[in-house]
């Protein structure tokens, strides 16, 4: 998958996982306790929006077990942020309602939106989680899942306070009824989508694509100490159909802050800039790598000298 469908399938999931989350809350009109059904309502958002975000990162680096810690972290993430913001909600509009209404109502819209953008900053931040899990059990660097983490934070608070502005715009202004809150739903889950898929695209520090061979045009961030390449199920970059590629062909690693691509010792060999490796070779962004038939660019964001 390349970084530019990645954002837009987390714009469009996060789209579904809002109207979805509308379908639901229309359910939840029979619950009488308004606070107690604003929060599951929120509960439900968190769910679906979680849960289609981490999908779409597990398309791109793998890891199906991310996806039920995402929407358990998005579920009771998002239900007490809901149920706080519902309480002070509810507490501010009884304090303001007499003496000044449209106080209220703009206390109220201020609530709204930074109930979003903390329920944001935990969806955004669940993403990273099993990440941080797996690096914690197999004692690696704590590096890279902690920058996802704060990289999803960021974007989802952004996406937060932007969905969550134009929500509580929307609803000041009369121009949500109740059978038209499917549109706000969409506009908030696709805004928290959209922005959390650009931070981590935005902010990526180093990549691979695939410029030749299996699956041309596939991009993927190296989010791990040792990124694995090769025609084994296993391996972090699947090279498959090319004989010419071994097993498990070669492997990148991170050492110092420095990128390193080894070769594992295979006949063909690996090639950097059409020059056969014979050891550990750092690589530079534009760097081109040839393993068997498939051609692959490295990137980093950081800027080496030659």
């Amino acid at each position: 998958m390349s970084f530019k469908l990645f954002v837009y399938y987390c714009a469009l999931c996060g789209g579904w996982a809002g109207f979805l989350s509308w379908v639901c809350a229309s359910g939840l009109s029979v619950v009488d306790n308004d606070v107690l059904q604003q929060t599951l309502i929120a509960a439900v958002l968190g769910l679906f929006l979680a849960g289609a975000i981490a999908a779409v990162d597990a398309m791109l680096n793998g890891g199906i077990l991310r996806i039920g810690i995402a929407v358990g972290m998005g579920l009771f993430g998002a239900m007490l942020v809901g149920l706080i913001g519902q309480l002070i909600y509810h507490a501010l509009y009884r304090a303001l309602a007499e003496g000044s209404p449209g106080m209220a109502t703009l206390a109220g819209a201020a609530v709204t939106v930074v109930t979003w953008v903390v329920a944001g900053i935990i969806i955004g931040g669940s993403v990273g989680v099993f990440d941080l899990g797996r690096a914690l059990l197999t004692k690696g660097s704590l590096r890279f899942p902690v920058s996802k983490i704060i990289k999803g934070c960021v974007g989802g608070a952004v996406g937060g306070l932007i969905g969550g502005v134009l929500l509580a715009a929307c609803e000041s202004l009369g121009l949500l009824t109740y059978s038209k809150r499917a549109t706000g739903f969409v506009i908030l889950g696709s805004c928290i989508g959209l922005l959390i898929g650009l931070a981590q695209v935005i902010l990526k520090e180093a990549w691979i694509r695939v410029e030749q061979g299996f699956r041309p045009g596939r991009e993927m961030m190296l989010v791990k100490d040792e990124t694995t390449i090769g025609r084994a199920e296993g391996c972090d970059l699947g090279l498959f159909g090319d004989m010419g590629v071994e097993r498990r062909h070669a492997r990148i690693l991170l050492n110092d802050g420095r990128y390193i691509l080894y070769d594992e010792g295979t006949p063909g060999g690996t090639f950097v800039n059409d020059r056969r490796i014979n050891g550990p070779t750092p690589l530079r962004s534009g760097d081109v790598i040839r393993v068997g038939r498939n051609v692959l660019i490295f990137g980093e964001r950081q800027k080496r000298p030659a």
